[in-house]
């Protein structure tokens, strides 16, 4: 409440990207200020054990060090929310996925729409088809549509391929073989993403691991480069 009323924090956004890992924002923020106490004490701490062994440390370097890796400790649970808001969705994404080739699988043996997303759903498991599954008792609860509820979880996860979904959903209307055709269309559009995704990856991976292989020649050239310098350099040590 104090960093919202300071309007150093945007809590509306932290709230948005704090549902797509089901994290209460009170959380987030007792990480935060558990992390930068840690941080305040940890140099005290270790000051205090080298001062018990006869070792002096100085004083402002102990300050100095608290204050650096306090507000180290108070920023780690941001630097790392990025990192976990995008494999999380990713991870819904290829849940998705797969959901929609059961949505389809169970439509072209002749179920109805309703009753293939449900038993879909059901199908499945992890947090992602949980999320499915709230989503669509949510819209038996409330007699919204499904694809209402689809487009709103869409923009909460932060996932447009949701979004999309929905959207092409109630342009097909209540025609069962359009709505087939427009789920399969979107499960075979997003594994074309993901395998091209899957792909980027593995070329940045091969990429960076140039740079340590790259580094290992260029030390064993420099190694034996100076031991062949020392041994020219210094007389008597060659035949």
């Amino acid at each position: 409440r104090f960093f919202e009323a300071t309007g150093l924090v945007d809590a509306g956004g932290l709230r948005h990207k704090l549902r797509s890992l089901d994290k209460p924002v009170e959380r987030h923020a007792y990480e935060k200020l558990l992390g930068g106490i840690a941080g305040l004490l940890i140099p005290v701490l270790f000051t205090l054990v080298l001062a018990a062994a006869g070792v002096s440390v100085s004083p402002a370097l102990t300050i100095l060090a608290a204050v650096g890796l306090g507000i180290g400790g108070f920023m780690w649970p941001d630097i790392r929310l990025s990192e976990q808001i995008d494999r999380r969705r990713r991870d819904f994404r290829y849940s998705l996925s797969a959901y929609l080739d059961l949505v389809t699988i169970i439509l072209a043996g002749g179920g109805g729409l309703e009753t293939a997303l449900q038993t879909a759903a059901d199908l499945g498991d992890g947090w992602a088809f949980a999320e499915i599954r709230a989503a669509l008792r949510s819209a038996q609860l409330t007699n919204r549509t499904i694809w209402d509820v689809f487009d709103e979880l869409g923009e909460d996860l932060g996932v447009p391929e949701l979004r999309e979904l929905a959207a092409s959903a109630l342009l097909a209307g209540d025609q069962g073989a359009r709505i087939r055709a427009s789920l399969s269309a979107k499960a075979d559009s997003m594994r074309a993403n993901q395998t091209a995704a899957i792909e980027a990856q593995a070329e940045a991976a091969t990429e960076k691991m140039l740079l340590p292989v790259i580094t290992l020649v260029v030390g064993m050239i420099l190694f034996i480069g100076f031991g062949v310098v020392q041994a020219i350099s210094t007389p008597g040590t060659l035949p």
